[in-house]
């Protein structure tokens, strides 16, 4: 059954409102576009907990660098969210999304300053008003957020608890992650094979903390110390170290002493672009045998073909 393509908000608003006067359970997914396997993950496990599956793809221009492109193709995403299982997907336009009297933005304080946002303080101001604003428009009976972006998971769990919406439920999906370590990511997505190789070192890094704790470390700077070694146990040749953060997913400050639950992050640069990974350890359980993770088969990314 091919999926019900919505390409503006007027025709969402009408068709979910259908769905829910018909008492249908509706899974939620929000994303960017540039769908790739991880979005897939998210989809496929909304359509087996859902009726229906209500994909969002746009752009959100409030959390992407001033005046960049992202770079996505609506017709190829469309066709991957229905093979994995979307029943809607919503298409909207950027005047709709941001009105020119548009003017209201969450406040989380502090927080949109820490973690992604120390390199990126535009960022989750942004992304979190975003989020929000496609969970209320669409009323899912359960929302899905992969943890590899651990910030904006916890984030969008506190505004709906602090919005009195915590009736929506949030699915908390473990980070997809090649056979390597690395998480996917569509900025990882055809970079040349040395560059990825060299990026693997994050996943690795984050998993020397962890075993670090394991081991009875709990003081934040020698487990951070750690972490820096094992990613610069050679100098970096393609990445350069924006920050290694070890936070509490209540207010992302860092601590002097660990306790658990904690958040890993780790963020390079190229010169171009960010790129981050982390683990978000909830309980002993995680810290004695990792995070869940989906595993994919392959062991990384695509590479892009270098002359």
């Amino acid at each position: 059954m091919s999926a019900i393509i919505w390409n503006s908000l007027e025709e969402a608003k009408e068709g979910l409102k259908e769905l829910h006067k018909q008492g249908k359970t509706i899974g939620s997914i929000h994303t960017l576009g540039a769908l790739h396997i991880g979005h897939g993950k998210l989809i496929e496990l909304s359509a087996k907990e859902n009726d229906c599956t209500v994909i969002s793809i746009y752009p959100n221009v409030a959390q992407l660098a001033p005046g960049s492109t992202y770079e996505y193709d609506i017709n190829k995403d469309c066709k991957f969210a229905e093979e994995h299982g979307a029943t809607h997907i919503i298409c909207p336009k950027t005047e709709e999304i941001y009105p020119e009297d548009f003017r209201t933005y969450l406040d989380q304080g502090e927080c949109y300053q820490r973690l992604n946002g120390v390199a990126v303080p535009y960022l989750f101001k942004g992304m979190i008003t975003m989020s929000v604003r496609w969970i209320l428009f669409t009323r899912p009976t359960r929302t899905y957020w992969g943890l590899k972006d651990i910030g904006q998971v916890i984030l969008v769990e506190r505004a709906l608890k602090d919005l009195f919406q915590d009736d929506i439920i949030v699915r908390e999906v473990p980070t997809v992650r090649y056979k390597s370590g690395i998480a996917i990511s569509s900025r990882l997505m055809n970079l040349p094979e040395k560059k990825i190789k060299e990026f693997r070192r994050l996943s690795d890094a984050c998993e020397e903390g962890r075993k670090a704790i394991l081991s009875g470390e709990t003081n934040a700077k020698k487990v951070k110390e750690v972490i820096e070694k094992s990613l610069t146990k050679e100098p970096l040749k393609y990445f350069k170290v924006e920050y290694i953060k070890i936070a509490k997913p209540t207010d992302f400050i860092e601590p002097e002493e660990i306790t658990l639950p904690i958040i890993f992050h780790i963020d390079l640069t190229d010169g171009k672009k960010r790129y981050f990974d982390g683990l978000y350890i909830r309980n002993e359980e995680e810290l004695k045998n990792g995070p869940p993770v989906i595993w994919l088969d392959e062991e990384y990314p695509p590479f892009i073909k270098e002359n």
